[in-house]
């Protein structure tokens, strides 16, 4: 057991120890060599005959003698000794004249060597002695050889062309020196279909000369061993051509090929081996026998019924892509032996008859050119198509061939002359497919001006009117040959198919889209799952930064999730997409729109942690109480949303109380001024006596103020409703003519700023008052300047109303009447609530640093509901109050003149008169009549703002009674 360890333990100490001097006994060998090898300077060598590679022996320039070691020790014989290639190199063998022997190979690949030796090569080599044979090194290279996965190797896949074109290639000494049959082989080869998808397309899978030759093992082709004998074609063919017999099924049966070699031919025989493919047709029937006809304007066929030109122009035809296509490769059944060839007639004259139609010749009964002998892929698709399904039942409308890419003339879909370049595209197709076109009339699509809305859309604008020809066109969606109806679950318009027919020009987008909830991927339902057509649509598609594509995926996203479309429809979003702001946020913005997922997965725009930032793309210091904002609450909902609705229905009892109570008192004022009326006649001519004296009510102060609340007033009643009442085509069209709800927006904020102003000027006026004294607490309790309703004003309302059913005389009023103090009070009440909600709704980001989101939705139901009340308040009850009751209709001018004719002061006001005249105070105040001017100027904004209020109030009216579903 202790010898056995022993020798185990002196066994590794040796590996340890070769390992470590070998490779520096290795490297102290070679550098011995490369003293002499490597640089520029290489002493003469004495070689054994045929040891120097056929390509240094024909390159006087090369030298095997010179090394460079960093090439050589990254080839495949880089860690080996010199040595072991060049057996008699010694240290001094340039000075003792020794002869270097020719390196064997077959010493390490002797499998490699023992097939070289039978090859055609081998031979040549062995038993020819032809000098133009070529051995390991001619095709390996001499001192750097590379594997074949490598790229510099010169039997990589895309290099073995050229290596072995170095004897093959046209011109070289081995060709002009020997027999070969096949001439122009590298040449044919690289034009061939393999060559180029070996140099054009750069696909490594493609064949090369070793593929069918083989690597070692060439023989001559009529060797039972070549891969290229005849009864082993098939099978070298079919190392890639597998589906061989599925190919050619409609040719021949079974695997015949392989089982009765000689039976059929060789695929060589179609198919050349070199070039493209061989003919099949009849070689002996040239082009200029078939151009002296057909050339000819005049030649028509024989059958009277047929009209068509059987011309062809020459031109045409050399400039078409089938330029270098012989005639007969398409029309292949004429044959040189039939005896009407054109072949055996001499002269022009002798087969044309004197009415320009051709006799009986060889091409009297072609049969229609089969594309598919070419284009058999294209075909195939074509008749699996709706208009190839057509074609096979002869239907006359349908496009053949032809149709599309020409006769003689074909050109290339690259040539800016074909009908099918890009650009050229839509008019093609639009020849049957526009309005009045063939497939138009038949009725074949529900969707009419098909060529007009693809020509408006962005693909339509991006191909026709900047070029770009990537853009797609028809048969980059309805594919060019087979082309299916949508309902076809081949189409690639199919619902399931059409994100990825899309993805061939938009994959970015497919990628993001296939992880979506839309995707089938994600979302596992029976329900259809939105494709692309169904946002973006077919024929109309727009760039989704537009207004209009905007505008349209409310509604697009709306007929899938029907139940929360009336819920943002009631957000300013929605109120401002209905008026047509393209600008506002839509369903896109929020959610994504080829990124949408579940709020609750990370990946989420709406997820917790990324609501901020989805947020702020369009407001600045968003918070999170912000996010908290309900975009799709229902003040409807009283389960979820509680407080929506307790705030909405508060604010509904207030608005019909409101109008409930001071309704019936303007109905009961009204009906009693209708029936004095009717007993005492009108007293409405002492307004307008010139020569009366008018007493003054008010200075310019308040006619000011007044104006600017009338103006502010209306602008913001007018604004606010064309927000509110979006489905009312009225609000619509002042919208549309302000300039959209941005623009609207503005000027109701302007009008917010002028009523906190003109609100601000009072109470700083009334603070003013308190200080001089002119005004005390104990006279608004008091007094009759005081606006604060007091114990005497309910004891007027209730005279008043007794006035109303005729139980008494009308209450004598003072400086301010009842209902006047209440709009005053209206003023404070309206402006402090419309006027807080407002600012929160303006500035939410500001507002949420305070309060929660769901504030903002709080805010807007009482900002909404308040100002409907005060709006619908003032252009009615205030209205009938101040102007439209009989005795002041049409309207009362004295806010604006700031007097009132002296005979009315004391009809109306008959307590104050008493007041004033008492103290002395009344010969003060009376003043001359207002100019004609200064009336007529009053008069004529009045009713600018007494009928704009009343439109207003009509149109609220309409909203409320037919339209609106707040």
């Amino acid at each position: 057991m202790k010898k056995i360890l022993t020798n185990v333990l002196l066994a590794f100490f040796l590996v340890i120890l070769s390992v470590t001097f070998g490779s520096r006994l290795w490297a102290e060998e070679n550098e011995v060599c490369l003293d002499c090898h490597e640089g520029d300077e290489v002493p003469t060598h004495i070689f054994e005959p045929d040891t120097i590679g056929w390509d240094y022996r024909h390159d006087p320039e090369a030298d095997p003698a010179e090394i460079d070691i960093v090439s050589f020790e990254k080839a495949a014989h880089g860690k080996l000794q010199c040595t072991e290639c060049h057996t008699n190199a010694t240290e001094t063998h340039d000075e003792d004249e020794i002869v270097i022997k020719k390196v064997e190979c077959k010493s390490c690949h002797k499998e490699e060597y023992k097939e070289y030796q039978k090859t055609v090569h081998g031979e040549a080599m062995f038993k020819r002695k032809d000098r133009f044979a070529p051995d390991c090194t001619s095709c390996h290279g001499h001192h750097y050889i590379y594997p074949a996965s490598d790229k510099n190797s010169s039997v990589y896949v895309l290099n073995i062309p050229e290596t072995c074109g170095r004897c093959h290639k046209e011109g070289t000494a081995m060709t002009e020196t020997h027999e070969i049959s096949q001439v122009a082989v590298v040449e044919n080869y690289s034009m061939s279909i393999h060559g180029k998808a070996l140099f054009k397309q750069g696909l490594t899978v493609a064949p090369t000369c070793t593929t069918c030759h083989g690597e070692h093992d060439i023989f001559r082709h009529e060797d039972a061993e070549s891969k290229i004998n005849e009864a082993n074609v098939a099978t070298t063919c079919t190392q890639c051509h597998s589906l061989i017999e599925e190919t050619h099924q409609k040719i021949v049966k079974g695997r015949l090929w392989e089982k009765i070699p000689g039976q059929l031919p060789p695929c060589v025989e179609c198919h050349s081996p070199h070039t493209l493919r061989q003919a099949i047709y009849d070689k002996t029937i040239t082009d200029r026998m078939c151009l002296e006809c057909h050339t000819n304007p005049k030649l028509k066929p024989i059958e009277e019924k047929l009209s068509k030109s059987l011309y062809m122009s020459r031109t045409e035809h050399e400039d078409s892509v089938h330029a270098e296509v012989p005639c007969v490769k398409c029309h292949y059944d004429i044959h040189s032996e039939s005896d009407k060839a054109c072949k055996e007639i001499d002269a022009f004259n002798q087969y044309l008859a004197a009415d320009g139609t051709n006799k009986d010749l060889a091409c009297k009964d072609l049969e229609p050119v089969k594309c598919a002998a070419c284009h058999e892929g294209e075909v195939t698709a074509y008749d699996a198509s709706t208009h190839g399904k057509l074609m096979a039942e002869k239907d006359g409308d349908v496009p053949s061939c032809v149709d599309c890419h020409g006769k003689h003339n074909t050109l290339s879909k690259k040539n800016v002359q074909s009908s099918t370049f890009p650009k050229n595209v839509p008019d093609l197709c639009g020849e049957c497919h526009k309005d009045g076109g063939k497939s138009a009339i038949r009725g074949n699509t529900k969707e009419t001006e098909i060529m007009i809305n693809y020509t408006n859309s962005t693909h339509g604008r991006a191909l026709l009117d900047s070029g770009l020809l990537v853009s797609a066109t028809c048969v980059s969606c309805h594919m060019p040959h087979k082309i299916l109806p949508g309902n076809d679950i081949e189409s690639s318009i199919f619902h399931e198919n059409l994100p990825a027919t899309c993805a061939n020009c938009h994959l970015g987008i497919f990628e993001v889209f296939k992880n979506s909830v839309h995707s089938p991927l994600v979302t596992k339902t029976d329900q259809l799952l939105p494709a692309c057509n169904d946002c973006h649509t077919s024929h109309t598609i727009q760039r989704h930064d537009t207004s209009q594509f905007r505008l349209n995926t409310v509604d697009q996203c709306g007929k899938c999730h029907e139940k929360l479309l009336p819920s943002y429809f009631e957000t300013y979003h929605g109120k401002a997409s209905k008026l047509g702001e393209g600008a506002v946020a839509n369903c896109a913005d929020c959610h994504g729109s080829h990124d949408i997922h579940k709020a609750d997965q990370p990946s989420s725009t709406l997820h917790k942690d990324n609501k901020i930032q989805t947020c702020s793309k369009c407001h600045v210091g968003v918070n999170e109480a912000f996010t908290d904002y309900l975009p799709h609450a229902s003040h409807n909902d009283r389960e979820n949303y509680p407080l929506l609705f307790y705030a909405f229905w508060s604010m509904t009892g207030l608005l019909i109380g409101t109008f409930a109570l001071f309704g019936l008192h303007t109905l009961l004022w009204f009906i009693r001024l209708i029936i004095d009326h009717a007993k005492n006649g009108s007293n409405g001519n002492k307004q307008l006596h010139a020569q009366e004296k008018h007493y003054r009510r008010f200075d310019v102060t308040h006619t000011v103020l007044h104006l600017m609340i009338i103006v502010s007033f209306l602008t913001l009643a007018l604004t606010g409703m064309t927000l509110k009442f979006t489905e009312n085509e009225f609000f619509m069209a002042v919208s549309q003519i302000l300039g959209g709800p941005i623009i609207t927006g503005y000027l109701h904020r302007f009008a917010a700023v002028i009523t906190f102003f003109y609100f601000s000027f009072h109470l700083f006026r009334l603070f003013t008052l308190f200080s001089k004294r002119e005004i005390t607490l104990k006279g608004l309790l008091t007094e009759e300047y005081s606006m604060i309703p007091l114990p005497r004003d309910l004891k007027e309302l209730v005279q008043n109303l007794k006035y109303f059913f005729g139980k008494g005389e009308a209450p004598k009023l003072g400086r301010w009447t009842y209902w006047e103090k209440f709009d005053y009070m209206a003023v404070f009440w309206g402006v402090t609530v419309i006027g807080l909600t407002g600012l929160v709704l303006w500035f939410p980001e500001a507002a949420t640093i305070v309060l929660p989101g769901w504030a903002i939705n709080v805010a807007a139901i009482i900002h909404s509901d308040e100002a409907l009340l005060a709006t619908g308040f003032i252009f009615t009850i205030h209205f009938f109050n101040t102007h439209l009751r009989p005795g002041k209709f049409p309207m009362d001018t004295v806010i604006f003149t700031q007097k009132i004719p002296l005979s009315v002061f004391k009809e109306e006001r008959s307590r104050e008169y008493e007041q004033v005249l008492a103290s002395g105070e009344l010969e003060n105040k009376l003043e001359n009549p207002p100019s004609k001017g200064h009336l007529f100027y009053s008069k004529l904004f009045g009713f600018i703002f007494l009928t704009t209020g009343i439109v207003i109030v009509a149109a609220i009216l309409y909203s409320v009674l037919f339209a609106y579903r707040g």
